[in-house]
């Protein structure tokens, strides 16, 4: 098993096709046209389902045709209506590909969190069938032949960023011949509460950059790209908007909501992407700044793009175009891309909304004011900047650029191994237990955590971040890795759950329902994102790569599995955490049981995988216990169905099985109710 050392060629990725809904219009040329001319979309929110104090308001996205898949859910029928868009723009039809060739990867913050609040109203459990996010994304790609990788990722506010580098990532290593990638998050009085509870909402303008800026204004957004190799592209005479020729990850490690003021993590990302893009400070012509008008947020983020571009921030124009839309959380990184794309195609430069120049407080930034200009651009940098110090940048420059870059790829090794379930802590008592879960146990009792956790520091957590922190503490151990090392401090995290903090979800909006968005408990509410665990995760272990939680299947683990080994296997990061975690509890169960009597019970359970370069793990001492590799072995064997009750945690748990009884080459397959399938393959 000797380690592969070729140099394989990275194919440019580029966009041929765009699709959007945003508070400007129902498409990205409206949008950006509108963008341009100096207009502010912020006015009344008559979409939330709940009152608002007195003169709140946001930003909405025009009304859709009455006649519009009339039924569905709101964010299924603006997010089918950008898909539309986008797919038409590229000519779909034309793609010579095979579906299993074909992937979605969608980011988000609350996928169909509406439907909660139709529960808690109704009592009607038919409601949640649109809750998880694999349910929103299958509605949304229906009848578009799409049968390889079906996936919603969040990292918070940098979600739909880092949906669109993971496609180039799949794109890149060969696994699928096009991509649809973005993100969306819809009005809903769950998010307006829960910024509000944390004082980030402003009254006023929102006013990027600016002494006295007072906030951010929430909103909703939809966009999507669609994405293939530029030799594809070329090959069937498409049309192509621009390269995505970098991209770059990070984690603050510093907070849950507020960012590093250092500005560090941000600048991370940034210099990743133009490193990746091998393009230098003085060739960006337009900066997408996160730009939320917080003064956290600014003040972290003007830094980051000091330290990055040095004395050649002065020159550098910056927007802000939540200015111009607001905030639309998990659909901003990829709303923004296409408007910078858009900026890039017609060499347009726009500027903020609400933006006096002399009112700006950092001096060294170059934020742009007024109507768009013309203005020659050669590429475009943008970030995405998300709660728990979720950091995406991405790097833009014209299609037909030359790019000659090559990288290393890697076999890639399972050295660590962390499961936690009902009276299990620990991998020897998941191989004792004959890799089964004890039946009729549902929940895992705190008090055995005891020896993994640090009691004080998660007191406030939730049990869906508990088990996951606790199997991260257990694979680390197992895998020789120091807590205070360089090495796991460089890492990335790929985790996954079906259902995330629940418990808190439930509580933060029962009380909404009942007494109103100004009751929202803040607490609740930011410990209850579905990328709550993968932030604890990096502030925990201090890991300072990307760290982001594949969501809503039972697919979920080994998609964050087979993410993470592209990754590692491309030298893009030098160790990755890969985990799923579930929490049980009443809610889940009455919620499934009221769809379906039969349904298990939910189990709480965490596994906990850590995988890395196999030349390197044997470097440093470490155990390769299995290889993962990503074509099936002729001699590969089919692990039966996973636990029930177990959701995303099973495939991993079967996985985990089987690493640690280094029981021959195995294949783990899950499939998800909505029909997606995944497939993790390893051999000792």
């Amino acid at each position: 098993m000797e380690p592969v050392t070729d140099v394989v060629e990275i194919e440019p990725v580029v966009i041929t096709g765009v699709g959007m809904a945003a508070p400007l219009g129902l498409c990205a040329d409206a949008v950006f046209d509108r963008v341009c001319a100096a207009d502010c979309g912020i006015g009344p929110l008559s979409a939330i389902e709940s009152a608002l104090p007195p003169g709140a308001d946001g930003g909405q996205a025009p009304d859709l045709p009455a006649d519009y898949l009339p039924g569905q859910p709101r964010e299924v029928r603006y997010l089918r209506h950008a898909i539309e868009q986008a797919v038409a723009d590229a000519g779909w039809d034309a793609i010579d590909s095979a579906p299993a060739r074909r992937a979605v990867l969608l980011g988000t913050t609350l996928h169909g969190m509406r439907a909660g609040g139709e529960f808690l109203r109704s009592g009607d459990y038919a409601a949640l069938k649109n809750l998880l996010a694999a349910d929103t994304l299958a509605l949304a790609i229906e009848g578009l032949a799409i049968e390889g990788p079906r996936l919603t990722t969040c990292s918070a506010c940098s979600s739909s960023l880092d949906a669109i580098a993971l496609g180039v990532t799949l794109l890149q290593a060969g696994d699928v011949d096009v991509v649809i990638a973005g993100g969306y998050d819809t009005m809903s009085e769950y998010v307006w509460a829960g910024f509000n509870a944390l004082r980030l909402v402003s009254g006023p303008p929102l006013r990027p950059f600016v002494r006295g800026r007072q906030g951010m204004k929430v909103s909703e957004g939809y966009a999507v790209v669609v994405l293939e190799r530029r030799a594809d592209a070329v090959r069937r005479g498409a049309s192509m908007l621009a390269a995505v020729s970098g991209w770059g990850d990070s984690a603050d490690a510093f907070h849950l909501t507020r960012p590093d003021p250092s500005g560090d993590g941000a600048a991370r990302s940034m210099r990743a992407a133009l490193s990746r893009a091998g393009v230098g400070a003085g060739e960006i012509g337009l900066i997408a700044a996160h730009a939320t008008g917080t003064p956290d947020n600014d003040t972290a983020e003007a830094a980051a793009i000091g330290a990055v571009l040095g004395d050649s921030a002065a020159g550098v124009p910056v927007v802000g175009f939540k200015s111009h839309l607001g905030h639309t959380l998990g659909g901003a990184g990829a709303v923004e891309l296409i408007l910078s794309a858009k900026a890039l195609a017609a060499n347009r430069l726009p500027g903020c909304a609400n933006v006096n120049a002399v009112d700006v407080e950092y001096p060294h930034l170059n934020v742009r004011t007024g109507p768009a200009v013309v203005s020659q651009i050669e590429a475009t940098l943008n970030t995405s900047l998300g709660f728990g110090g979720a950091n995406a940048s991405a790097v833009l420059q014209h299609p037909h650029r030359p790019v000659t870059r090559g990288r290393k790829s890697r076999e890639v090794c399972v050295t660590g191994v962390g499961v936690i379930a009902p009276g299990i802590i620990g991998h020897d008592a998941w191989v004792a237990a004959g890799g089964r879960l004890h039946e009729g146990h549902t929940a895992i009792d705190d008090a055995a955590l005891a020896a993994l956790l640090d009691a004080r520091r998660i007191r406030r957590l939730s049990p869906y971040v508990k088990h996951t922190l606790a199997a991260t503490a257990l694979a680390t151990r197992h895998a020789k890795l120091d807590e205070s090392s360089d090495l796991l401090r460089s890492a990335s995290a790929f985790l996954a759950t079906t259902h995330g903090s629940v418990g808190y979800c439930h509580a933060y909006y029962g009380q909404i329902v009942r007494d109103g968005v100004a009751a929202a408990n803040p607490m609740l509410f930011a410990e209850g994102v579905p990328n709550a665990a993968a932030a604890h995760v990096s502030l925990t272990f201090g890991l300072r790569g990307g760290c982001r939680t594949f969501i809503g299947s039972t697919n979920a683990g080994l998609d964050a599995l087979h993410l993470a080994a592209l990754r590692v296997a491309a030298g893009d990061t030098p160790l990755a955490v890969v985990g799923a975690a579930e929490e049980s509890g009443d809610v889940i169960d009455a919620a499934y049981r009221g769809c379906d009597p039969a349904a298990p019970a939910a189990v709480s359970a965490a596994v906990a995988l850590i995988i890395e370069p196999l030349e390197a793990a044997r470097a440093r001492g470490a155990i390769p216990l299995a290889q993962i590799t990503t074509a099936s072995p002729s001699a590969s064997v089919t692990v039966g169905a996973h636990p029930r009750g177990a959701y995303s945690v099973g495939p991993l748990l079967s996985l985990a099985t089987a690493v640690l009884q280094a029981a021959g080459p195995i294949r783990v397959t899950a499939v998800d109710r909505t029909g997606a399938s995944s497939a993790a393959h390893v051999r000792p």
